[in-house]
């Protein structure tokens, strides 16, 4: 996978505190992924509907066709979540499922764990049915996950990216946030705004 998040591992945490881009970063590394390998599919879950279309990391390309293959799934409660996974997720094989808000749908570490092995589940279904070799990123508020024991918790997903606003400034307008030891500005672009707002929505 040849997008800007570097991930070693099948199944990774995003964490990061309240409003410091996690779903900017997820929705940025779907686009990445789109542009960086055409043909593959992204699946992006949240419990509602985006208030606001988040800004992206560069300029759009004026042909949105590399966005048919990203698709929206709303889903508001743990059981409709744990339902697409075992149901819809096997049928539309995608390359990269993206869940955001996930401390949405848990409660304890039972509940979190129980979600993730039917996740996993439905990950090797795939790969034995269909061949596909699907990555996953589950973005949390680092608060939600703090309780939990971190060796238990690592263990369940094996992958961990912290993001925080970042203190070192690029020269550009926008926001800027630090992922990996990298930086990023974030920037509008309406029409690409547009784009997505239109496929979102």
């Amino acid at each position: 996978m040849s997008s800007f998040l570097q991930l070693d591992e099948t199944l990774t945490i995003l964490v990061g505190p309240k409003s410091c881009g996690k779903t900017s970063i997820l929705f940025n590394h779907a686009v990445q992924e789109l542009l960086s390998n055409p043909g593959s599919k992204v699946c992006f879950i949240c419990p509602k509907r985006l208030e606001s279309v988040p800004p992206t990391f560069t300029t759009l390309p004026d042909d949105s066709a590399f966005l048919k293959n990203l698709s929206f799934h709303y889903l508001s409660t743990r059981i409709e979540l744990r339902q697409f996974l075992v149901e819809q997720l096997p049928k539309e094989q995608p390359n990269l499922v993206l869940i955001d808000n996930l401390q949405h749908y848990f409660t304890d570490l039972p509940d979190l764990y129980q979600t993730v092995k039917i996740l996993e589940h439905s990950l090797s279904y795939m790969r034995q049915k269909h061949g596909s070799n699907c990555h996953v990123i589950l973005a949390s508020l680092g608060s939600s996950l703090a309780p939990f024991n971190q060796n238990t918790l690592s263990r369940l997903i094996p992958g961990r990216i912290v993001i925080s606003p970042s203190k070192v400034s690029t020269g550009m307008p926008g926001r800027c946030f630090s992922v990996q030891g990298f930086h990023f500005n974030l920037f509008e672009d309406p029409q690409g705004e547009q784009m997505i707002r239109e496929l979102a929505h």
